[in-house]
């Protein structure tokens, strides 16, 4: 299911509700004749499970007397045959500025829009556009962290890769021909993945994203779950700010009683500064006491309430 469905139920008002899934991910619409509607994402574990859950909602819908209708007009296939940096252009407010796509010198087909760049949490988008500028790849810098030779050497990079090619897998970590600033990886991410565009649903299926990174802070074998995790969910990457320091993958499971933390049997990621504190409660938890911690290798190391290892020693293991 790849297309939105619709359903609809007529009761004071009238109500819709609509869903779309597109591999791991499950998209929900809803709401009345007279609201604007909500939204929200579901992201499972893989392509089976989201399935089977867009099935099950759907069951629910039908059992509280909604009836299929038509789906709306999409206008992802209303604008298909327009550049991406139009789409962006129009899709603007009517009191929000235009945003101001720039070539970048030396470049072909590669422009540069900057965000209040003067702002601290100002940024610089890039776009190298493909197709004849029908699809592209972003990026985005934090105006702060803007280095031009780091930038000018990651679009070198990215104008040779510019025809890379998912083949049905949501992302690639490539290592770098040469580093980019400090980075040695870059992590290409498909549309559904990197959601460079979402708010622009007429492109949102037709922009990449490429970040570079640090070869700790993506695992080799990572699922895609783990990857939107990672760059999305609580323990985010910040990608956009080009002088980071090596920000580890951190995959944690553990059971440690008595603790804050709710018990969490499956790995589940998680910020550096969790596995401390997590560590910091060991010691003086109950003998059963576990905390397994899987670095981006996956090698995962097994602590208990005995264990002598530091803090450091664990840093250590997450990032070399």
């Amino acid at each position: 299911m790849t297309t939105w469905r619709r359903f609809e139920r007529q009761d004071v008002t009238l109500e819709f509700w609509e869903i779309r899934q597109e591999g791991i991910r499950c998209f929900l619409r809803w709401g009345s004749d007279r609201t604007s509607g909500k939204g929200s994402t579901t992201i499972l574990d893989d392509e089976e499970q989201a399935r089977r859950h867009a099935a099950r909602k759907i069951n629910e819908r039908l059992r509280k007397g909604f009836t299929e209708v038509a789906p709306p007009s999409d206008p992802a296939e209303a604008e298909a045959g327009t550049p991406v940096l139009d789409v962006i252009t129009r899709a603007v407010g009517p009191y929000a500025p235009v945003p101001e796509f720039r070539p970048v010198e030396g470049f072909d087909q590669v422009y540069c829009c900057a965000r209040t760049p003067d702002h601290p949490m100002g940024f610089f988008e890039y776009y190298v556009l493909r197709e004849q500028g029908h699809t592209a790849v972003r990026f985005a810098v934090r105006a702060g962290s803007h280095q031009n030779a780091a930038v000018a050497e990651f679009l070198d990079f990215l104008c040779s890769r510019r025809d890379l090619a998912f083949d049905g897998r949501s992302h690639h970590k490539v290592p770098l021909p040469r580093a980019v600033g400090s980075f040695d990886y870059a992590l290409f991410c498909s549309p559904a993945l990197g959601r460079a565009c979402a708010a622009y649903p007429a492109a949102a299926a037709r922009v990449a994203t490429a970040v570079p990174v640090f070869n700790c802070e993506i695992g080799d074998e990572d699922p895609e779950v783990l990857v939107d995790a990672r760059i999305h969910g609580h323990a985010s990457l910040p990608y956009s700010d080009w002088r980071r320091a090596p920000f580890p993958a951190v995959d944690l499971r553990f059971d440690i009683q008595p603790s804050f933390y709710r018990p969490s049997p499956k790995f589940k990621v998680f910020r550096p500064d969790d596995v401390q504190k997590l560590m910091d409660a060991l010691p003086t938890a109950s003998p059963q006491s576990w905390l397994e911690v899987r670095s981006f290798r996956g090698e995962t190391l097994r602590l208990q309430p005995d264990t002598t290892m530091s803090f450091a020693d664990v840093l250590s293991v997450l990032t070399n």
